[in-house]
């Protein structure tokens, strides 16, 4: 990630003072292509402060709003601090900023793990908290966003890749399904364990009510996948987790190749767009093409090895 904000000693100095809290130490957080994180640490609370490079102060806020719901329905992630003064979204050198409690641990992405029924467990209690009425009503990566990349015109290949799926995606996209409130980037790097065990779900960012089933298929493309391919262990587990918790409707049964697919493509044209069009040649990022890989292995599994991930 290329960070787009450095921190200086008076700037710590000035975090400390506006949260009244101690700073003995403090380092960046890599993994966001949005945002730039640092961790803090302290005498006896540690904690991370996320800047947030390319959000509108109005979406900062809700997702604070958001965190501080999710807390009061006793879900497990990351805390929103409020200053001395009361605000929960202050500003450094003009840019908003959150400052959250650190769960320790290390990502999905970063170390391999064996309890994925944990996963489905938390995934399904959090579809059962009530969305906040001004949670927005549509995944931030959905269609129009999609249909925008198509005619960028940097990689021709891939822009015809994208269309088809795009095209597929909008005839068969069954919009009756139960709706909730979805984490929508169920991706390895949003996922915690600390010490072999599962600890959290983070980075809520691209939170929305929307049709829960996305949430399904991105947690298949997200964390079920090994060396380019669906992991039929790991996608039963979180299955099997979820369904231990909160049942799934026959037409979810049914979609969830095709949520799978919808979360694979949406999450390949955002790093199409956001990290490799426009960018200088030797700064270009190919995440979208290796997001597209592994899209197209779902898209080519039999329909009838999903039914099985739900037996």
């Amino acid at each position: 990630m290329a960070r787009l904000t450095t921190l200086t000693d008076p700037d710590i100095d000035s975090i400390a003072e506006i949260y009244q809290i101690e700073i003995n130490h403090f380092q960046p957080i890599h993994g966001g292509d949005e945002n730039s994180s640092f961790l803090l640490k302290g005498a006896g609370q540690d904690h991370v402060l996320t800047f947030y490079e390319k959000r509108s102060t109005t979406g900062v806020e809700q997702v604070s709003h958001l965190l501080r719901h999710l807390e009061a329905n006793d879900f497990h992630t990351n805390r929103v601090l409020a200053t001395k003064a009361g605000s929960y979204v202050p500003y450094i050198r003009g840019k908003p900023m959150l400052l959250k409690t650190w769960i320790p641990g290390v990502t999905l992405r970063d170390s391999v793990q064996s309890d994925f029924r944990s996963i489905g467990r938390d995934l399904a209690d959090l579809h059962q908290i009530p969305a906040p009425p001004s949670l927005r009503r549509e995944h931030p990566y959905g269609f129009n966003s999609m249909v925008d990349a198509c005619g960028l015109g940097n990689d021709l290949e891939y822009e015809t890749w994208l269309a088809e799926k795009v095209a597929y995606l909008h005839d068969n996209i069954p919009l009756d399904l139960p709706r909730a409130l979805i984490h929508g980037d169920l991706f390895d790097d949003n996922i915690i364990y600390f010490q072999g065990r599962f600890q959290a779900l983070i980075d809520f960012g691209d939170a929305c009510h929307y049709i829960r089933a996305y949430d399904l298929g991105s947690v298949l493309v997200g964390a079920c996948m090994v060396d380019g391919r669906l992991d039929i262990d790991r996608a039963a587990d979180v299955m099997d987790g979820y369904q231990g918790r909160l049942g799934i409707e026959s037409g979810e049964r049914e979609s969830l190749q095709f949520f799978a697919i919808y979360a694979g493509t949406a999450i390949s044209a955002w790093h199409y767009v956001h990290t490799h069009v426009g960018k200088p040649a030797g700064s270009r990022l190919d995440k979208y093409k290796h997001a597209a890989a592994r899209t197209e292995q779902l898209f080519n599994l039999a329909p009838s090895l999903f039914n099985l991930l739900l037996n």
